[in-house]
């Protein structure tokens, strides 16, 4: 008997831009003769679903209508079923907005199962020992630690995904209009944006494109024969995660072809995008997200790992409807010169109106390499020279940079030295980029893999945020509260243009200017003290004598040579005579 028991999206808006709403019903013998409604509309287009389990409807829109509720009638020939369905009014959106996310943000990327818990919701999980497995962290244990976030200095949260998943991750997503039940609610969600906006904090969504959960209903009922990659192969084919095929002009058809179109695990069906249905579900998908919650952008997991033409278009649909939305792409090749292709070729074919960051991996390589303990000749002059090639980007503060993430070993586990983290985190905070910080680098969080997959970089933050004085306990929460809230004023770092000096004696030293205010950094990577000559900046440090060093705010004059200690850094405000 025919029989509606779901409807993607929920609901819809009255007021967007674009003017086609399609409909994907989940339910039972929806073999159709004829569908009906009152929505104000110019056509009904419908489309079965394999296993008449699935209805697609593609209704266009009159350009003119009010919010309500509206009736969607399904006719079966034998059997008539009406649904009520609401259009909300469109929110409120400043279109006079470049971006949403900018030089002047500081992200914060946690994981929501590993972060902290409010106890309501941690029933039947595993122990907190077993590293790829859900141990209780939910989004009302982040709301309680709002105030910790916003007194640290952080101005943008970036969560994994929080959607209905069979993965503590989040990245096996198996419904896209829910969130999971173990990290919470809707309603949880929404208080979070809500109560991170009051708190001065952005919110970042996690979101997948490329591939869905292997336990996603869509698995076992495909809305059309076409709506996965491989949908109709007798073997899985596997992505060869080989992703410079994209823009490598000598890469051979069937390496394209594999790199985009392969599952990219055997429990991750790639989704089609191409697919006009599966592109419409996930760009309205989208448009639900900003309108139900208000977040502030987007980070897109697995970027060129699906068609870029789609993705190009997708975002300028969503550039028209909410000019400036930041979208933070995952473009996971250590090249410089990689990274910076793919922002020159997005932003030909993006909007004006588009703001697309590119994730800096080569960055994270070249830093890492600095402090890998070895001797090696001109690893001093890595970071200088990983800017060398800022010439390649269209917009090179555009990217977003750090030292680790969820699929990253730790930094603390890489220098095991709490100087040579202060010393990165300076530079990561001064350079002309968005930097990224990794939940509980403040509290020296290690986990280099160990043989226990990724879920060893995933530490539970519960015990070190149920201290007190999270402050006073952790010498790098001090530092980084220190240096980000100090960054927040700082127009030099945020706006300024840089300048930079080959590498002499172990120091390396650069310059951030905004019209009148003026940062030095002197970072000294060896294991001794390194003499630096002030006479070799002269020409930056003309009409200087002396800097407030933003730690510890003594004044440090800027004479003829200046002592820095072995894997030490200054952050100085520079003072004129």
């Amino acid at each position: 008997m025919l029989h509606i028991n779901k409807v993607d999206p929920p609901y819809w808006f009255a007021g967007l831009e674009n003017k086609v709403l399609q409909l994907l019903l989940y339910g039972e013998d929806l073999k159709i003769i004829d569908v009906q409604t009152t929505i104000p509309h110019k056509s009904i287009i419908f489309k079965e679903g394999l296993g008449k389990k699935a209805l697609i409807l593609s209704i266009s829109l009159k350009d003119s209508f009010i919010a309500g509720t509206y009736d969607i009638t399904i006719d079966s020939g034998s059997h008539r079923v009406t649904i009520p369905y609401e259009l909300k009014n469109k929110r409120n959106w400043d279109k006079s907005r470049k971006a949403t996310i900018t030089n002047e943000d500081v992200v914060y990327m946690l994981m929501p199962d590993r972060f902290a818990k409010e106890e309501i919701y941690s029933q039947n999980l595993q122990p907190e020992n077993t590293p790829n497995k859900r141990h209780g962290g939910n989004i009302r244990g982040i709301i309680n630690n709002l105030p910790y976030l916003r007194n640290l200095g952080i101005t943008a949260l970036w969560l994994t995904p929080v959607f209905e998943n069979s993965e503590y991750h989040g990245y096996s997503i198996t419904d896209f209009y829910n969130i999971e039940p173990c990290l919470g609610t809707l309603e949880d969600y929404k208080a979070l944006v809500r109560l991170a906006h009051e708190s001065g904090i952005k919110m970042v969504m996690d979101v997948v494109f490329n591939h869905c959960s292997i336990e996603h209903p869509w698995v076992k009922n495909p809305p059309s024969n076409d709506w996965f990659n491989g949908q109709n192969e007798t073997t899985i084919r596997q992505t060869n995660y080989a992703v410079t095929t994209i823009f490598d002009p000598y890469a051979s058809q069937i390496d394209r072809e594999t790199t985009v179109k392969g599952w990219f695990t055997e429990k991750m069906p790639d989704l089609n995008i191409t697919n006009e249905f599966v592109f419409r579900y996930l760009t309205q998908m989208t448009i639900w997200w900003i309108e139900t919650t208000g977040i502030d952008a987007i980070r897109l997991d697995t970027y060129l790992y699906s068609d870029f033409d789609r993705l190009i278009e997708w975002q300028n649909i969503i550039s028209k409807e909410y000019p400036g939305f930041s979208v933070i792409a995952e473009t996971w090749v250590p090249e410089a010169a990689y990274t910076a292709k793919i922002q020159n070729e997005a932003y030909k074919k993006l909007c004006k109106n588009a703001s697309f960051i590119v994730m800096d991996f080569a960055f994270q390589k070249r830093v890492e390499a600095c402090y890998d303990g070895t001797n090696a000749y001109g690893k001093d002059a890595l970071v200088y020279n990983h800017f060398l090639y800022d010439y390649l980007y269209s917009e090179p503060e555009n990217t977003l940079v750090f030292l680790d993430n969820h699929d990253l070993p730790r930094w603390f586990s890489h220098v095991k030295s709490k100087s040579k983290l202060k010393q990165a985190l300076a530079v990561l905070l001064t350079v002309p980029r968005i930097p990224q910080i990794y939940y509980g680098t403040e509290f020296l969080f290690k986990g280099d893999g160990d043989g226990k997959g990724d879920g060893n970089y995933r530490m539970d933050a519960f015990d070190a945020l149920s201290v007190p004085d999270k402050f006073t306990a952790n010498e790098i929460a001090l530092f980084l509260r220190t240096v980000l809230n100090w960054r927040k004023t700082s127009q030099a770092i945020s706006r300024g243009s840089m300048k930079h000096f080959i590498p002499q004696n172990g120091a390396y030293v650069f310059f951030r200017t905004y019209k009148e205010e003026k940062v030095m950094v002197l970072v000294n990577n060896t294991s001794k003290v390194s003499i630096v000559d002030m006479s070799l900046y002269q020409e930056e440090l003309q009409g200087y004598k002396c800097g407030t060093d933003i730690i510890t705010k003594r004044e440090i004059s800027l004479g003829s040579l200046l002592s820095v200690q072995k894997n030490g850094v200054f952050i100085l405000e520079l003072n004129r005579n």
